[in-house]
């Protein structure tokens, strides 16, 4: 029986999240989006708090969609800044009901690019974010990337190029299976950099594991030849 899958779609601000995920994944795939939860609720609600209604998507109503997800065993997928730990509990709960968990990570050159996203979303008529969290989002994001990749049974390190906001490219920079490099772009982007150097490392670890044991067995077969001669 096919596992089924969930995908995190993670990346810093403006990078195209909301606008590709669904031409990622099968049509009816249910993706949960938080911006758009919330902007539902703000209309619904204009005069609530916004820090109330943020609670309110990030709790009970990511709780209930996850739950209903589980329950049927869906493909589906949720996007994510990336900005907490708090996203791997999530990751969690899914692996535990038996899913495979694939992240999706979608990268921009620099926090200026970040900014500047944002605001052409919001001159078309998009919602705003401030700067602070911009940069939290940015920064934090890379952070958690590198720190957990390995909790994923795969990663995909992908940019979006855009003339304007409907006119959307994907170009991918690498591709990690449980957790070995699997695919890598001849040019990796600067952002992508402290990833590709832990995978790298990591994987060197894990060789020098395996050899470790072999080349303690052959010691062992050399002293035991020296001492019968």
């Amino acid at each position: 029986m096919k596992q089924p899958q969930l995908y995190v779609f993670a990346g810093p601000n403006g990078a195209g999240k909301s606008t590709l995920s669904a031409s990622m994944l099968l049509p009816g795939t249910p993706i949960f989006d938080g911006d758009k939860e919330f902007a539902l609720l703000k209309k619904e609600f204009p005069s609530t708090d916004s820090g109330n209604l943020y609670e309110a998507v990030n709790g009970h109503i990511f709780s209930d969609w996850k739950n209903k997800a589980k329950e049927q065993s869906l493909d589906c997928a949720f996007e994510t800044n990336f900005r907490t730990s708090e996203v791997m509990n999530s990751i969690a709960e899914f692996k535990k009901s038996g899913y495979q968990a694939r992240l999706i990570f979608f990268g921009l050159d620099s926090l200026e690019a970040s900014i500047e996203r944002v605001k052409l979303r919001v001159a078309n008529g998009g919602h705003q974010v401030s700067l602070d969290n911009i940069k939290a989002n940015y920064e934090m994001g890379l952070k958690n990337l590198t720190k957990y990749y390995q909790d994923f049974d795969s990663v995909h390190l992908v940019k979006s190029f855009a003339s304007n906001e409907l006119d959307r490219k994907l170009t991918s920079y690498l591709t990690i299976e449980a957790g070995q490099i699997e695919e890598r772009a001849e040019l990796i982007p600067d952002w992508a950099n402290d990833l590709v150097k832990t995978a790298e490392l990591n994987q060197s670890a894990k060789i020098l594991d395996k050899q470790q044991p072999q080349q303690n067995q052959e010691h062992k077969k050399d002293q035991s030849r020296s001492i019968g001669r």
